[in-house]
């Protein structure tokens, strides 16, 4: 079978494709709850030492941008994105932001860094890992070129709790659409160890939507794109479905959510 995720192959997709998720993965800055969760394990690294941060799969760089506005933080990030058109949303958003000089934009493969080891302090990989062929590599490279001491950071979805209603059917087209590896999360702890990284926190989040969807509304938004795009359903059925789910949000009927998750590993000094 075919590489069906779209998330996991911007760099081959059509520029109105791309545009349309460098939309989805912007609208995630508006939810308080998504923001939330980012603040919260932003806070449970110790940024005061890291001068070098290496963000793998950056995408338009929300997450970026947030972590040059942490307090603690006065060092650079090294940004790489597999797709060239979100590098260059991303470096035109930064430099509007006033980030242009401590963001360092590189198209790279997460799976095949450039890097020569033991370049960086800190590195985070932000719902890269369930979009990737190779998770277990991405893991591997990230041990290899962040410091003795420094810290791994992953934080994803654990998509296969995804669901929208009561439409089993729909939730997976969804996830075999957009989801590479929906239950990669669960491998995480052992990959960290076949890494020799050591696992030092975690955290969990349930970000449901019960009576109106907020945070949910961008992904729904972008499915008349997205699902057809890889082949999972019709353009009839998408739209179907996402008018369903509108209606249902308007009347205060709307069921919907995932898990998140985020670990942090350390490589021994």
């Amino acid at each position: 079978m075919s590489f069906r995720d779209v998330y996991g192959r911007t760099h081959q997709l059509d520029a109105p494709t791309v545009e349309v998720i460098a939309k989805r993965l912007e609208a995630r800055s508006n939810s308080d709850r998504y923001m939330g969760m980012l603040h919260d394990y932003l806070g449970a690294i110790d940024l005061t030492a890291a001068r070098d941060v290496l963000a793998l799969g950056c995408g338009t760089g929300v997450e970026v941008r947030e972590l040059l506005r942490q307090p603690s933080f006065s060092g650079k990030v090294t940004a790489v994105d597999i797709s060239p058109t979100l590098i260059a949303t991303g470096k035109c958003i930064a430099a509007q932001q006033g980030f242009a000089d401590r963001i360092e934009w590189l198209v790279d493969d997460a799976q095949r860094l450039g890097f020569q080891d033991a370049a960086f302090d800190v590195v985070i990989a932000h719902t890269l890992i369930s979009h990737v062929p190779d998770p277990e590599e991405v893991i591997r490279q990230a041990a290899r070129v962040v410091r003795p001491g420094g810290r791994v950071v992953v934080f994803d979805g654990d998509y296969a709790t995804l669901t929208f209603g009561a439409d089993p059917d729909m939730d997976n087209k969804i996830i075999s659409a957009l989801i590479a590896n929906p239950r990669v999360l669960r491998r995480l702890p052992t990959m960290f160890k076949d890494a020799h990284l050591e696992l030092v926190d975690s955290r969990g989040w349930a970000l449901t939507e019960i009576g109106h969807a907020d945070f949910l509304l961008a992904g729904l938004q972008s499915f008349s794109v997205l699902l057809p795009k890889a082949g999972a359903a019709t353009p009839e059925e998408v739209e179907a479905f996402v008018a369903r789910q509108l209606r249902a949000s308007e009347k205060g009927t709307f069921f919907g959510g995932y898990n998140f998750y985020v670990m942090i590993a350390q490589k021994a000094s």
